[in-house]
């Protein structure tokens, strides 16, 4: 059950490293790693470009702008590709899998944290404690 026992020590030192590694702090994009939608594709002769569904569309924007993938090699970019085409295919039918593959991408909160990276907003600079926080342990008396 969580809350039980003293509140562990703010400045412990680790005997071990972390059997997963340390986070990385992600900075947020200056300009896109992926490229727009459109330039994915150019038709061969007698094809015609993918007609993208517009939530297909906001998903890869959204994708695009993500500091996640500042981290992705090509072979991570290809995969992001097979799965906005899986999505734009069959977004209902193959959901599941469009989830896993997010997750192993690190484009979902469970996926970073997986994967330990943090996104670091302009907003989310550490702060010091200037007083003990509310849930540190109390001493009462029982009567």
């Amino acid at each position: 059950m969580a809350g039980r026992g003293p509140a562990p020590n703010q400045n412990r030192q680790r005997r071990n490293k972390p059997a997963r590694g340390d986070w990385l702090d992600l900075e947020p994009l200056e300009e896109p790693v992926l490229p727009e939608l459109g330039d994915l594709f150019v038709p061969a002769d007698g094809e015609s470009m993918p007609a993208w569904m517009p939530v297909t569309r906001l998903l890869w924007a959204a994708w695009r702008q993500d500091p996640v993938t500042a981290t992705w090699n090509a072979s991570d970019t290809a995969f992001a590709v097979d799965t906005i085409l899986l999505h734009a295919a069959a977004a209902v039918k193959s959901a599941n899998e469009i989830r896993l593959r997010m997750e192993s991408l690190g484009l979902t909160p469970k996926g970073r944290r997986d994967l330990r990276l943090r996104l670091m907003e302009d907003s989310d600079e550490p702060e010091e404690p200037d007083e003990p926080s509310l849930a540190a342990p109390r001493h009462l008396k029982a009567v």
